[in-house]
């Protein structure tokens, strides 16, 4: 598997569209043997996602600090580590619907054979959650600090590992793993795309975690008491 990872980049690709029929080793619900698909791919737009997980707010830091772990105990959210002196909190999460926190880009796929049809326009991570076991593990590390007696500033920085199972042409099943952080994106080389498409397929933060923490601290409303 060969990747590569970049930083926020500008980056408009056209729609790659195919129709083919043969080998259909992409997806790995399907049996083995022939089938006819279409398929549209357009990854996703990189750019400059700075302000979506750094910001600094009107809050003293005792105030911020407060509603940060109050708002993370009231969440999907799980506390790994929070250390007030130092001012990181670390929070893990996984999901359901990872295609809520990760961008894969525009695919539309339509097609089968006898044992499974396919209808699917969408986030190519929907697509894989669905069809390719896909499944999401994040880890974030959020680092408060005080700016002046008034303000604070709030950095949220995510690690993301989404890891997909495909089937080869002689049914052996392998993993694809994309990891990225934010601000950044992960391009892999896949050993069998769909007949006609890239070899590459990239992911990226939709910046629904990040922006959900900034949001909260910014409009909760706090106790008053501190935590040590």
């Amino acid at each position: 598997m060969l990747r590569t990872r970049s930083r926020a980049a500008a980056s408009r690709k056209a729609p790659l569209r195919q129709r083919s029929c043969g080998w259909l080793g992409a997806v790995a619900l399907l049996p083995i043997g022939t089938a006819c698909i279409s398929a549209d791919y357009r990854p996703p737009e990189l750019g400059d996602h700075e302000a979506e997980y750094e910001r600094t707010v009107d809050r003293p830091f005792d105030e911020t600090w407060q509603a940060l772990v109050d708002y993370a105990a009231s969440t999907y959210f799980g506390i790994e580590n929070f250390e007030k002196d130092s001012g990181l909190l670390t929070l893990s999460f996984g999901a359901e619907n990872p295609g809520d926190f990760v961008d894969g880009g525009y695919w539309k796929a339509r097609g089968g054979n006898l044992a499974q049809s396919i209808d699917f326009e969408g986030n190519y991570v929907d697509y894989a959650t669905m069809y390719l076991e896909g499944r999401l593990q994040a880890r974030m590390n959020i680092v408060v600090r005080p700016v002046n007696d008034e303000t604070t500033a709030v950095r949220v920085n995510t690690r993301y590992v989404f890891a997909v199972s495909r089937q080869d042409g002689s049914g052996r099943h392998y993993t694809e793993t994309w990891s990225f952080e934010s601000g950044g994106s992960d391009t892999v080389t896949i050993r069998n795309p769909t007949s006609g498409t890239p070899k590459t397929r990239t992911l990226m933060p939709t910046y629904k975690a990040e922006k959900a923490i900034l949001e909260a601290i910014e409009h909760l409303p706090t106790s008053g008491s501190s935590r040590p």
